[in-house]
């Protein structure tokens, strides 16, 4: 297995009795910043979509194991979110600016276009991996952030690294097999809806790369997200 010398603690199981001092202080240090200490798989089934702190473990949360049908409800529901159009909408943009793949041209149609293909490409990869790959890998689809108290570039490094390192079931450092196969699965289905321009083993391979980097791009946001939305007075500073 892979070592995480850089990673958050392991918090996936529930504490024991010898632990409860050490619990309850994450408890009050989880409470302070306006998050639950232990993660609540039951809420996140109740709601319509998923929000980014089901699928975000911040330190000083205890995460429960996920169930196979915990992470096949999380992973449709996480495919249909205001952080996933946001998502759509900046591929879609930028390839629209630079005439990138998918090349639809850049008449005033062609942007619909590639919002749509972005949002097909990124929902098939996010249900491939979740929904699909997650239960059949036995691994967490969760991001545990490392938050503050780290420098700068290692939190950088280790965001960035979870596009091919994750955590299995057991809590132990594992290659991000899910991910990974998701995007490879994902990338293949661009063939069926991409011109035919972008299709192919070598433009396939190329959308993959494309996919790879883009999911540790989000990996990274996701790290320093609230640090961002504090600077610009849309978040309480914790």
């Amino acid at each position: 297995m892979l070592s995480l010398p850089d990673a958050p603690d392991n918090s996936n199981s529930i504490p024991s009795i010898g632990e409860s001092s050490s619990s309850t202080e994450a408890t009050d240090s989880a409470a302070k910043e306006g998050r639950s200490a232990a993660f609540d798989a039951t809420a996140v089934r109740r709601r319509i979509l998923a929000t980014r702190s089901d699928i975000t473990i911040y330190p000083g949360q205890t995460a429960p194991p996920l169930s196979a049908h915990d992470k096949e409800v999380m992973g449709f529901k996480q495919s249909f979110t205001l952080f996933s159009l946001i998502g759509w909408t900046t591929s879609a943009g930028y390839t629209h600016l630079v005439n990138g793949s998918p090349n639809y041209g850049t008449d005033s149609g062609a942007f619909g276009e590639r919002l749509g293909a972005a949002a097909l490409r990124n929902t098939s990869q996010n249900i491939f991996g979740n929904v699909v790959f997650a239960p059949l890998f036995h691994e967490d689809p969760r991001y545990y952030k490392m938050g503050k108290g780290h420098s700068f570039f290692k939190r950088v490094v280790y965001s960035a690294t979870r596009a091919v390192v994750t955590r299995a079931d057991d809590g132990h450092a594992t290659p991000n097999y899910s991910l990974i196969s998701g995007r490879v699965f994902g990338a293949a289905l661009t063939n069926a809806y991409y011109p035919q321009t972008n299709r192919g083993f070598t433009q396939t391979l190329e959308t993959f790369g494309t996919s790879m980097g883009g999911a540790a791009t989000g990996f990274v946001v996701t790290e320093f997200l609230d640090e961002a939305l504090e600077i610009v007075h849309l978040k309480k500073p914790e």
